[in-house]
């Protein structure tokens, strides 16, 4: 399987689907965000592995999606 470029999330939203949950993740730069399943127990691991590691989704579809939580520049450098 091939890793995406490392990228930080933007935003995230979260979908019930069938044996867990589903991420479509809009990252800070890029023409696509990523779907793909939550496989880990934390929500920001989850983002990070759908992110390096997620299917292509339409960046236009995915800003019309409602959004389970943005990620600010500073929560990424631990600013908060």
């Amino acid at each position: 399987m091939s890793a995406n470029k490392p990228d930080k999330p933007k935003q995230v939203s979260w979908f019930s689907g069938c044996g867990g949950r589903v991420g479509v993740v809009v990252s800070q730069t890029g023409e696509y965000a990523y779907i793909g399943m939550a496989l880990r127990h934390d929500e920001d691991a989850d983002v990070e592995h759908i992110l390096k590691h997620g299917a292509r989704f339409p960046l236009e579809a995915a800003l019309l999606l409602p959004v389970s939580k943005n990620y600010s520049v500073y929560e990424e450098a631990g600013e908060n």
